[in-house]
């Protein structure tokens, strides 16, 4: 998956380095402000897949 794959009006939604390392400072040795973009995307991407399944899931118990 790459950046084509977010939508312009999501790129709002990913993290930058300082909240990344705010929220969970042990990634601080992990992380470099080069790679966590990539890992802003990620983390937004499974964020997405889970909600997307909790919105089906919801769907099909209300059907």
């Amino acid at each position: 998956m790459d950046l084509k794959s977010i939508e312009a009006n999501e790129i709002q939604y990913l993290l930058d380095y300082e909240t990344i390392v705010q929220i969970a400072p042990a990634l601080k040795d992990l992380l470099t402000k080069e790679n966590s973009f990539e890992f802003a995307r990620e983390l937004y991407e499974f964020t997405k897949m889970i909600y997307d399944k909790y919105k089906n899931e919801k769907k099909e118990l209300n059907s």
